[in-house]
This record gives C-alpha cells, structure tokens and sequence, in this order.
C-alpha cells in the first residue's frame, strides 16, 4: 500500500471514529435531557445517586482522610469510601486537583455522556477487530461503515441507558467492551504486550466496581482457557493466573476487599429471566412485551432488553450461520459463545424463571456462599448482551461478507432506535422527576456533627425521616462540613454495626455540639439526656422523629 493510500485509509478511520462519538454523545444527552449536564443542578441526583455523590464530596472535603479511608460518612469510625460504590479510582485521580474545583458541582450528568460514548468508541474498535479476524479489510469503506452501525448498536443497548436512573459505576459497561476488545487485539500477542493490555483492562475495572472486575475476569480467563491448544497449557494457565491476581490485587487497592466477608442477601435476589432479553417491561414500540416477574426484579436489576433490532440480528445470525467455515477464520467463535453462556446463566442465578415459572437448582455450599456476595446476578448479562451483537456480527459478516451485510445492519439499526425510543424517553422523565429528600428545621449555626438513632444501617425502616434520610442527612452534612453517622453502604461490616447500633452507649451522653434526629421510640427512652443542652422538637419533617439541636 502506498503511503498516500495509507495516509487516505488513516484519515477515514480518525473522521469515521470521531462520527460516532458524536453520534454516541447526541443519543446520550437525548436519553439524559438537560438536567443532568448542568453542573450546579443536584435536584434530579437522589437514591444511589445521592449516596456516590455525598460520598465523593465527604471524602474530598475530609482534611484527615487516609488513602480511601475516611470517617466522615460513618462518624467517628474511619470507614472505606470504596463501600459507597464511588469509582475509587476516579476519586483518587480527583483528590489531587479537589481544591481547584468550587463546592456543590455535580458531574454526574457528564460523565453518563462520557459512558456512551466510550462504550460506542471501543465497540467501534472491537467491530474492526471481528472483521480483520474474519480476513475482511477493516479499514475499507464498507468496513468502517459496518463498524460504525455496530458501535451505535452497543451505544444504544437498553440495558446501559437505563441504568443511569439509579447507578454511575454500573453505568460504566464500556469497560466491558473495552475488555472484548482488547481480548480481540491481543489474541496473537506475544507475552508482554498480552499483559501489559490486559492486566490494565482488570486493574481499571477494579477501580470501578466488583461486578464489572467479574465479568471481565469472566471474559479474559474464558477466551484464554478456550484457546488452550492454540495456546498451550503452560500460557493459558500463566494468563489465568495473572488475570486472577491482578484482580484480587486491585480490589484489594482500591477498597472492595475490606467487605469481602459480609453477605448483603441471597445470590440472585434481583435476577434475570430466561426471557429477560425480550422483557422490555411494556415500554419499546415495536416489541412491547411485558413479562410477569416473580422476583420483582426484571423490571430493575434484571432488566436486560436488547431491542428489537438486536434481536432480529441476532436470529438473522443463526441463519445464516456458516458452521463449516468456522475454524478456517482466526475469530474465536466458540470461546466466545461459551463466556456469552456462562455470563448468561450467573445472571439467571441457581433459582432460574422462564416468564412466571421457576426452578431452583441446588449448588454446593460453598460455591452458595461465593455467589451471595453478588445478589444482583441479573448484572451478568451485559457482557453476554455485548458478546452477541459481535458473535451476530461476525456470523453475518462470514456469510454475507461486509459490502452485503452493511444494508442489513443498517436497517436494523434504525429498527432498534426506533424500537428503543420510548425506553430512553422513559428515563429522561424519570431522572427529570427524580428530587432528593430534604431535611429541614435546623437553624442556622456551626454543629460538630448530624447524628441519626437508629442510623439508617441500623434499621432503615424505623429510622427518622423514613427510608430515603441517607439524602437528606447526607447533603446536609455535606453542605454543613460536617460528618455522620447516618449512612448506606453497598455493605455493612459488622464492627461498623456493632458501634453504631448500641444505642445505650451511643445516647448515653450525648455530643453538646451535634445535632441529633431520634424515632420516636429511642427519644423516649433516652430524651431525658437531652433536656438540659438541646431544643427538641417532633414532627419537624413530617413524620413522628424528633430534631434536637444545640442551645448556643
């Protein structure tokens, strides 16, 4: 190829990349509406949203943190914010520049933007990857068109957008195209540049979240253990194993160990359903279905629609099909396959449902006890979800070859926004509406602390102000400085518990410098030591909990 020919193919690859994180961008800011991109609007950021936030700004405010460790959230014991699900790792990068960057900014918004996009970025690259395994030329018009569709695909699949109601680090599933790529790239590498690729991919998505560190564990390990003739027993067991203490070593780092003992309820308590990726909970256009969920938790956790144009490529896939041609192309169909499975049956955890019928299958204790760490299994399915628009991909582009197979993907393309619109409309208006609690009645004045009995890890339903007091006590210590002990963690370490949940010891002799919201219940048993030093009041905030704060 000549230099201007390869000058020529460079340019259309940057201008074709740049297309779609601009296209990706555009559909991202549809789907959040423009709430979200306003840095000083915090009203839409509630629920879980409300936790990261609250905690990134505790731990950034702390003057006495430690590595991730800070007692702001969980006063006065020093607890790691890791537990707040805040992407330690971004939240390190930031604490060197935290001075720089005023108070009461939310980024939140832009970094859902940035989500999208990253995720339509890798899987254009990943998309390129399957057609240069195919022998296809990747870099030809019709390649990077065919890459292009495939990228605004996966930037568009349901289950990612939807997810910006209730959670940012579980949000970032680029990581995990990102993994499907550069398992792609480095099939072939020699040891070094295999490790240094994807020992970063582990390490970031360690610095992220758990269950993103396990589906790209998943994925890594699968590809490689699959390959092991190719490879030999020796590599694939050396990868495996690196894999696997890159992982333990980076969760390890960044905080997600310090809970590793603690169980937050049964594996697959939110789950999916064999018929999840069909279950658009009523809401697409052209394939409305609405599945009868046992669990309660397809609608959420376990909501794992493709869209309607996904599905279709997806049959069009087994069709057409090529079985015989499969092992004269370097495109790893069958280890492939067998991580989307595998991905695919965590998600539908040991109780399995088909619609509103279910089964449970039993598993060894201690194989019970290694999956309860993970109750919201009906997360697995997105590396699976990923998987099968390349493993579509790829079939089509084998037998249709790529000039043929791109009218094909185009269509279904448009198929799938239209399918999927009313879905991302359906957020918008949700994170529009979404408003945080607020706590009200607290004159003006400088406190020591904002104290909750019970704490909300206590016991969430009898604690004042209700279920949701984690936003309000939150943003209000935030505002003020100052920490608390109210709080909702992904886990709860029992010592935490066991201080924070004695209630004769901590109201025994209250701080005369904190503010105190007490139920009903623990005030009158304990009010007669606040007599002497605070104002107490009920009903302060509509419901029966009392409010004392200080006499200055």
């Amino acid at each position: 190829m000549s230099g201007m020919a390869l000058h020529r193919e460079r340019r259309a690859f940057w201008i074709c990349l740049a297309a779609v994180g601009m296209l990706c961008a555009v559909w991202a800011r549809y789907v959040l509406g423009p709430m979200p991109l306003h840095v000083h609007d915090t009203r839409w950021i509630w629920s879980d949203l409300s936790q990261v936030y609250v905690a990134w700004g505790q731990y950034l405010a702390d003057p006495d943190k430690r590595w991730l460790a800070s007692a702001r959230q969980s006063h006065p014991l020093p607890m790691s914010v890791s537990l707040f699900d805040p992407m330690p790792l971004f939240l390190l990068l930031a604490r060197g520049v935290s001075w720089a960057i005023p108070d009461g900014l939310q980024f939140i918004g832009w970094y859902f933007l940035a989500c999208v996009v990253l995720q339509g970025v890798f899987a254009f690259l990943a998309a390129r990857q399957v057609l240069h395994r195919l022998g296809e030329a990747a870099d030809s018009r019709a390649g990077l068109a065919v890459a292009a569709v495939i990228a605004l695909i996966v930037a568009t699949l349901p289950f990612t957008f939807h997810r910006f109601q209730w959670h940012i680090a579980l949000s970032s599933q680029w990581v995990l195209v990102l993994s499907i790529w550069m398992a792609l790239r480095t099939l072939d590498s020699p040891r070094r540049a295999w490790w240094l690729g994807n020992g970063a991919v582990v390490l970031l998505a360690t610095g992220i979240n758990p269950y993103l560190t396990l589906m790209v564990v998943a994925n890594l390990c699968g590809i490689t253990v699959l390959r092991y003739r190719t490879l030999g027993w020796g590599v694939t067991l050396e990868r495996v194993v690196l894999v696997c203490l890159v992982a333990a070593l980076g969760l390890a780092v960044f905080g997600f160990l310090d809970a590793s003992g603690a169980r937050t309820g049964d594996y697959g308590r939110y789950s999916s359903n064999v018929l999840g990726p069909m279950d658009s909970n009523g809401l697409a256009r052209l394939f409305p279905l609405d599945i009868a969920d046992p669990t309660g938790g397809q609608a959420a956790e376990g909501f794992n629609y493709l869209g309607l144009g996904v599905l279709v490529l997806c049959a069009a896939a087994l069709v057409l099909l090529p079985i015989r041609r499969l092992r004269a192309v370097e495109f790893p169909f069958f280890p492939a396959l067998v991580v989307t499975l595998a991905c695919f049956a965590l998600a539908l955890s040991t109780t399995v449902y088909v619609g509103s019928a279910g089964h449970h299958f039993a598993v060894p204790a201690v194989l019970e006890d290694m999956l309860g760490k993970f109750r919201s299994s009906g997360r697995f399915f997105w590396m699976s979800g990923f998987w099968l628009v390349f493993l579509a991909l790829a079939s089509c582009v084998l037998r249709l070859g790529t000039r043929r197979a791109l009218p094909l993907l185009v269509v279904l393309l448009a198929v799938q926004l239209v399918d999927i619109q009313p879905i991302a409309r359906h957020v918008k208006f949700a994170i529009a509406d979404g408003k945080a609690q607020v706590l009200d009645g607290v004159p003006p004045g400088t406190y020591s602390a904002i104290l909750v009995y019970p704490a909300w890890q206590c016991d969430h339903q009898a604690t004042p102000l209700g279920i949701r007091n984690f936003e309000s006590v939150g943003q209000f210590a935030l505002r003020q400085r100052i920490p608390t002990n109210n709080f909702y963690a992904a886990r709860n370490l029992p010592s935490q518990l066991a201080y924070h949940c004695d209630y004769p010891a901590r109201l025994a002799k209250p701080d005369p410098t904190a503010v105190y919201l007490l139920s009903d219940a623990l005030f009158r048993a304990y009010g007669s030591g606040f007599e002497a030093g605070f104002d107490c009041r009920s009903h302060v905030n509509g419901d029966d909990s009392w409010l004392c704060v200080p006499r200055h």
